[in-house]
C-alpha cells in the first residue's frame, strides 16, 4: 500500500437564490389572487431542497477545512521561526537574539488574505536584528498543490492596498532628495508573486548642486521648489540624470492614476509568539475529527480525539477506562509517579506516561469500543494507516520507524506510533508533538 501525505481538493460550492415571479392578466392588469392556482410541494421538491442545503452546508464545511488546513501549515512555519529561530526556505539574522537585544516577539506576524486572491497568506516581519537582516515575507501555502510559495521579500516598512498593490519604503535614502524613496509593487496572479512596478526617488537643488557631474536642470523646474522627481517604471530602474524632470504635481498626478483610488490596508499584525497561534493546529485537527467521525459510532471511547479537547488528557483516558471498563490503575514503581500502567484481567493493556507533552499507549487486546484515532489493537495495518490518514495524520518525515505517522511539525500537533505482527496491529503509542520543541 503506498502511504504519502493525503491531498486535499476543494468541493463545489453551490448557490441557490430564490426567483420572484409577478403574475399578470390581460392588458397587463395584475391578476386577482383567486386566479393563482399553487401547486402544492412535492416530496420531490422537498428532498431536492434538502439536498440543495446539505451541499451548501458541505460546501461551507469544505471551505472552512481549507481555510483551517492553510493555518496549520503556516503554524509550522511559525513554530519553526519562534522555537527554531529558521526559516522554512532560508536563514535569519539571529544575532540581535543571540546578544539579549530584545526577543522574538518582538517581530510581528500576520495571516489575512493579503493580495486579494481568496487564500490567506503568512506575513512575517522581521525587524529585530541588524539593519541587513530586517525583511518582510509574504508566504503563500497551496494546500491543493502542496506547495509553499514566498511572494515578496522587502525591507520591513511597507503599505498594503486593497488593489493588490505595496509600496515599499527603501532601507537607506541614499537618493540627492530628503523625499524618501520607495518601490511599488503589484501583485501578480499568474506568478502567485509581486512585481516591482515603479520606482521613486528625488533631486534637491538644495542638498546637491549637481548630480554625476551635471547641474541641477532649472529650466524643469516649473513650479520653483527646488525639487526634481525621478520615476522610473518596470522591473529595473534607472539612475539616468536626464530622468529628474518630474515636478510635485507631476508625481502626485502620476501615483493616483497608478493607485486608482485604492485604500490602505490594515494589516493585522501580532507578536511573533506561541499564544499568538496557539490554536491553528489544534483547530485544524479537531476540523479533521469531526469529518472523520461522522461515519463512526465509537467516537465516545476514543483516546486519541481526548488530545484535541483535553488540556489533562492522559487523566481523562484515565478516568474514562477506570470508570467506564474497570480498568485497574497501578504505579509499578514507586520512585517513578509519572508512570501508570492500566490493568485488564491482570494483563497490562495501557500505559500513561505524564513526561514532557505526555504518552499514552495501548497493546496486546481491544478493549471494549477503546480506540486511538479509530485504530485499536488487531486492526489491520492497512486499515489503520487508512483511519490516521482521515485524521490528518501522515508518514513522519523525520526518521522514525515505518508506522509513524504525523499531523503536522508545528506546536500543538500528534504523533502516532504503532507496531505490527502478521499485518495486525500490535502496540499503539500516541502524544502531542512539534519537532522544534526539546
Amino acid at each position: 500500500m503506498k502511504r504519502e501525505k493525503g491531498s486535499f481538493k476543494k468541493q463545489g460550492i453551490v448557490f441557490l437564490c430564490a426567483a420572484s415571479v409577478l403574475f399578470v392578466g390581460c392588458g397587463g392588469k395584475e391578476a386577482k389572487p383567486e386566479q393563482l392556482e399553487i401547486e402544492p410541494i412535492s416530496a420531490d421538491a422537498e428532498e431536492t431542497a434538502a439536498s440543495h442545503e446539505e451541499n451548501a452546508e458541505d460546501a461551507d464545511d469544505a471551505q472552512a477545512l481549507y481555510a483551517a488546513q492553510v493555518r496549520h501549515y503556516y503554524a509550522g512555519i511559525l513554530s519553526q521561526i519562534t522555537a527554531g529561530w529558521q526559516l522554512p526556505d532560508g536563514e535569519l539574522d539571529t544575532s540581535s537574539l543571540e546578544n539579549g537585544f530584545g526577543k522574538m516577539s518582538d517581530n510581528r506576524f500576520a495571516v489575512t488574505d493579503i493580495d486579494g486572491d481568496g487564500r490567506e497568506e503568512l506575513i512575517i516581519c522581521y525587524a529585530n536584528a541588524t539593519m541587513a537582516g530586517m525583511m518582510e515575507i509574504i508566504y503563500d501555502f497551496d494546500p491543493v498543490l502542496g506547495e509553499l510559495n514566498r511572494e515578496l521579500t522587502v525591507w520591513p516598512s511597507l503599505t498594503y492596498y486593497d488593489n493588490g498593490m505595496v509600496k515599499a519604503e527603501a532601507s537607506h535614502n541614499h537618493t540627492h532628495g530628503e523625499f524618501w524613496p520607495f518601490a511599488l509593487y503589484q501583485y501578480e496572479a499568474e506568478s502567485d508573486s509581486y512585481q516591482q512596478i515603479a520606482y521613486v526617488q528625488t533631486w534637491d537643488k538644495e542638498l546637491y548642486d549637481e548630480y554625476e557631474g551635471q547641474p541641477f536642470p532649472d529650466d524643469l523646474d516649473t513650479d520653483g521648489d527646488g525639487t526634481l522627481f525621478h520615476i522610473s517604471e518596470g522591473a529595473e530602474p534607472s539612475y539616468e540624470y536626464e530622468d529628474f524632470k518630474y515636478n510635485q504635481a507631476d508625481y502626485e498626478a502620476w501615483y493616483q492614476g497608478m493607485m486608482e483610488g485604492a485604500q490602505e490596508t490594515a494589516v493585522p499584525y501580532q507578536p511573533l509568539q506561541y499564544e499568538s497561534y496557539a490554536d491553528f493546529a489544534p483547530a485544524y485537527l479537531r476540523l479533521k475529527a469531526e469529518e472523520a467521525g461522522r461515519d463512526r459510532t465509537d467516537t465516545a471511547d476514543d483516546l486519541g480525539l481526548l488530545i484535541l479537547h483535553e488540556d489533562r488528557f492522559l487523566d481523562a483516558a484515565k478516568n474514562l477506562l477506570s470508570e467506564k471498563y474497570g480498568v485497574e490503575l497501578e504505579q509499578p514503581e514507586p520512585n517513578f509517579e509519572e508512570h501508570t500502567v492500566g490493568l485488564v484481567d491482570g494483563k497490562e493493556v495501557f500505559s500513561f506516561t505524564a513526561l514532557d507533552a505526555g504518552d499514552l499507549s495501548y497493546s496486546g487486546e481491544k478493549v471494549g469500543d477503546v480506540t486511538i484515532f479509530g485504530i485499536y489493537p488487531g486492526i489491520s495495518v492497512d486499515s489503520a494507516w487508512e483511519k490516521l490518514q482521515a485524521y490528518g495524520f501522515y508518514a513522519s518525515p523525520y526518521g522514525e520507524a515505518e508506522n509513524c505517522l504525523i499531523t503536522g511539525d508545528g506546536f500543538g500537533n500528534i504523533s502516532i506510533w504503532f507496531s505490527a505482527e502478521d499485518n495486525k496491529v500490535t502496540q499503539i503509542s500516541v502524544m502531542p508533538f512539534c519537532v522544534f520543541a526539546g
